[in-house]
């Protein structure tokens, strides 16, 4: 399990469908704003780790998920998670975070819909700033490799109890996708960007 398998992606899903989301029941709002095909880059809040859960279920399959590298250092655990579409960032490597985003190329040619958390780490009671290099690396992507304008799309989660229920509710609600031209507008557009995620998480 070297590479990405929807079927496995799928399967796990499901799971997580009949399991998961029982005692966590999703509310998903603003689907018409996603891109009826890729390529896609999906933005959302970063929290806690079941925001991964929640975008997995909130939105039509497969996804590929950017991921820290650290998470990808035992063999197993890297075939699986790469099998489920996980692509290692080095972020603590700039050489290596490079490659990583050489990989999406392909990835991307192939209309996916990656998911990019842009904080890059969880951020729990507020909306914490995005990392702009890492979105910078993908607008660089845009233009010379046939890709034309990526839409980033911004997604708000939130979490909230529910009365006489060991579980909570998640609110899933995605925006309308922003685009930048160029590479260099990278912090400004991840201000913005960031903003929309802070508008859909209240």
């Amino acid at each position: 399990m070297s590479s990405f398998s929807p079927t496995l992606f799928r399967f796990c899903r499901e799971v997580l469908r009949g399991t998961w989301a029982r005692l966590h029941p999703l509310q998903v709002e603003g689907l018409e704003h996603l891109p009826a095909a890729g390529p896609a880059i999906i933005c959302p809040k970063h929290q806690r780790w079941e925001d991964i859960v929640a975008v997995a279920l909130a939105l039509p399959p497969p996804l590929y998920y950017i991921a820290k590298a650290e998470l990808f250092v035992y063999p197993g655990q890297r075939q699986f998670l790469r099998a489920l579409g996980g692509v290692p960032v080095d972020r603590q490597n700039p050489r290596a975070t490079l490659s990583s985003f050489r990989r999406l190329l392909p990835i991307l040619q192939q209309k996916a819909y990656v998911v990019l958390f842009p904080e890059g780490t969880y951020v729990p009671g507020r909306v914490g700033q995005g990392k702009h290099r890492l979105i910078q690396m993908l607008l660089k992507l845009q233009d010379r490799n046939g890709l034309g304008l990526l839409p980033f799309v911004p997604v708000g989660v939130s979490y909230h109890s529910r009365p006489r229920s060991e579980g909570f509710g998640v609110q899933v609600r995605i925006g309308p996708p922003l685009t930048a031209a160029e590479a260099v507008w990278a912090p400004a557009f991840t201000r913005s960007l960031m903003a929309e995620i802070a508008r859909l998480c209240q």
